[in-house]
């Protein structure tokens, strides 16, 4: 089936609101290796948290909210976790109800805790937070000003995103970049969520593609790609735009990997023009083209008009629930490099910047042979989310968009924390990064996919 033509519904009560997050100058944003700075000189754009929250209309049941922040990770577990704690305390939301997903942004604040004495890391404990105060009260406010609306759901396409698994002939083995001969995930999913009265009140933009336009070159705070399409959205349909990162472990920008913000900008409006494309071709809501005929002309033509779905559809529309489902994960023990020879080209930074993830990596798992990672599963009306707290290749959407066809499924990367890359089976033994880095073993993703789908099939 034509994902173009698929669309899909929820009614529901609706909330939006929208906090900066912005982290101080001179903060320790170190993200790369290759960077020879260590502290972020100033602000391209501002970093945003979006909470959307959304309630049955009957009042029956538990709200749903999703948090879309402009964070790269959380490398440090217990400060994850501290975070989404202190979150649920405040606002009473249970764990299943709540979806905290980090853009992935590279351009922002490294939000290691444990690396209080590095220039600028003094910043960190009390920016995380002032991430919990904002994203808080963001949640609240949203809750607070739900108001009775339609979210209408399609797909379009944008290809910004390029796969990045990348064989380097010159060097003998594989690069994380821009792969020419490589075939992309471009779907991107929107959505559309509009008040009784006809305002709209929010867009939603769920795409799968690294933020790494910036890199070791740039020393500004930026939330990548995601603020210019933010812009483009916001400024055609005067209501927030909540992005949401996707399965993007083999997809990046085209053009990435540069020092020059007006080439996120660029991508961005890529982007942003690309979903509003989408979202103007979504029914108006709660409706679906009918055919009603054919009127004669020059020639016979059928003609086709905007009818309400029916009363079965609409009730199903209705329908909102919530799982966390518990998926046990064969660790690979041995988390030691394996890079090629010289594939860092003998740089000490690069090596050191390595060392110190694979601490925390490690840190985080612990000793236990299995890990028990959560993927979260909702059901929002005719639509269905899948959130993966770890980096997942862009076959998990495309497989589970195959299975669902006739619903609009959003999936969702880096949500409720992140610790590693879940990569093909296929890949493993190639020398790609994701492969390197993942501290999971040959068939992981396979059995997350497979676990989504049981539990999606069961809402």
């Amino acid at each position: 089936m034509n994902l173009n033509q698929i669309t899909g519904f929820t009614r529901c009560a609706f909330g939006v609101a929208v906090r900066d997050v912005t982290p101080p100058v001179g903060i320790y944003a170190r993200s790369w290796g290759a960077a020879r700075h260590d502290v972020a000189e100033g602000v391209h754009r501002p970093l945003t948290a979006t909470a959307a929250a959304i309630r049955s209309l009957n009042g029956e049941g538990a709200d749903l909210v999703i948090v879309g922040v402009d964070v790269g990770w959380l490398p440090f577990r217990p400060d994850e976790r501290r975070v989404r704690g202190a979150i649920l305390e405040a606002t009473g939301l249970t764990e299943d109800n709540l979806l905290i997903n980090m853009s992935h942004t590279h351009g922002g604040a490294n939000l290691n805790s444990q690396l209080r004495t590095k220039p600028g890391g003094d910043l960190i404990e009390p920016y995380l937070d002032r991430l919990v105060a904002a994203m808080s009260s963001a949640i609240n406010e949203a809750r607070e000003q739900v108001a009775p609306a339609w979210i209408t759901y399609g797909y379009g396409r944008c290809s910004m995103a390029a796969n990045r698994d990348f064989w380097a002939p010159d060097l003998g083995h594989y690069a994380c970049g821009y792969n020419p001969a490589g075939t992309p995930d471009d779907t991107v999913l929107v959505a559309r969520v509009t008040a009784d009265d006809g305002r709209v009140m929010a867009t939603l933009v769920n795409y799968a593609c690294h933020p790494t336009t910036l890199a070791w070159e740039n020393r500004l705070l930026s939330p990548d790609y995601i603020g210019a399409m933010r812009e483009v959205l916001e400024g055609v349909y005067h209501a927030p735009c909540l992005f949401l990162y996707g399965a993007a472990g083999d997809l990046g920008p085209r053009e990435g990997f540069v020092g020059d913000p007006a080439v996120a900008d660029r991508n961005g409006r890529q982007l942003g023009f690309a979903a509003a494309a989408a979202v103007e071709a979504l029914p108006p809501p709660a409706t679906h083209l009918v055919y009603t005929g054919v009127v004669a002309s020059g020639a016979n033509l059928a003609t086709w008009r905007y009818r309400p779905i029916d009363p079965p559809a609409q009730l199903r529309a209705t329908r909102l629930r919530s799982t966390i489902t518990q998926v046990p994960l064969q660790r690979r023990l041995n988390l030691d490099p394996i890079d090629p020879p010289g594939a860092d080209g003998g740089d000490p930074i690069a090596e050191a910047e390595k060392a110190l993830r694979r601490t925390f990596l490690k840190a985080a798992l612990g000793d236990e042979p299995i890990h028990q990672m959560s993927i979260w599963t909702w059901r929002l009306g005719d639509a269905l989310i899948v959130a993966c707290p770890n980096e997942t290749y862009s076959v998990m959407q495309t497989e589970l968009r195959a299975r669902f066809p006739y619903n609009p499924v959003l999936v969702l990367g880096c949500t409720n924390g992140t610790v590693g890359y879940l990569p093909p089976r296929h890949i493993y033994g190639s020398g790609l990064y994701q492969e390197q880095q993942s501290p999971f073993a040959p068939g992981c993703l396979e059995q997350t996919i497979e676990a989504s789908i049981l539990a999606l099939e069961a809402l």
